[in-house]
């Protein structure tokens, strides 16, 4: 679809930062319908209203609903990132600090923002294949990142599929546990959350001979 930008400023607001600004509404009202509501029960009217816009101005950045979900996902799936990353860079360089720092900050994210659990674990489905096939990207992309953390503590006998098995294991589990625990199916603090899958990573090191104190020198 095309559609004419403005391309002029207004009160000293260039055209490209008043589209970018209404691209930034869309978005919160974007997590904020899609992950409340649901992908099927929220259409564009409903996230223009949401986000104090007409649908002229919907359509100068996103072509349907399902385009812009696949912005929020990737919007969502971004800060979780960061926010594990960052958690990751202050943590003391030993297994048990840097699992517990990014599992505490990952679940921790999830469970302050309920939002953004749907929005990434429940609601791609319905968005279509093409963004399912896009969230379990990213679901890998996450197993990743705690191999590459967690390879410089185990043995140069630890197989990459071994790890790649250990940690796609982690990531399900956090999965699953997310969305039972915000369907009110388990009777677990957020804290109990966090030490069961901090003791489930620790323990699948364990059984690959982590050390326990500096990383493998190889």
């Amino acid at each position: 679809m095309t559609t004419t930008r403005p391309v002029r400023s207004y009160g000293g607001v260039s055209a490209e930062q008043r589209i970018a600004e209404r691209r930034a509404r869309l978005l919160e009202a974007g997590l904020q319908e899609f992950g409340t509501r649901g992908v099927l029960q929220t259409g564009v009217k409903d996230i223009c209203r949401r986000a104090g816009l007409t649908d002229r101005y919907f359509y100068e950045s996103f072509r349907d609903s399902g385009d812009l979900f696949g912005a929020v996902f990737d919007h969502a799936t971004r800060h979780l990132f960061e926010v594990v990353a960052r958690a990751l860079d202050t943590a003391p360089p030993d297994p048990e600090a840097q699992s517990r720092a990014v599992i505490e900050a990952y679940v921790r994210a999830l469970a302050d923002d309920p939002r953004l659990a749907r929005v990434v674990f429940v609601e791609a489905p319905s968005a279509g294949p093409e963004v399912e096939r896009h969230m379990r990207a990213t679901l890998r992309r996450f197993a990743r990142l705690i191999e590459g953390g967690a390879r410089p503590y185990l043995p140069a006998g630890v197989t990459d599929d071994s790890l790649r098995f250990a940690a796609t294991s982690l990531v399900g589990a956090i999965e699953r546990l997310m969305i039972e625990w915000q369907d009110g199916e388990l009777g677990l603090s957020v804290q109990q959350i966090i030490d069961y899958l901090v003791d489930m990573l620790l323990a699948f090191g364990r059984a690959g001979g982590m050390k326990e104190l500096r990383p493998h020198s190889g």
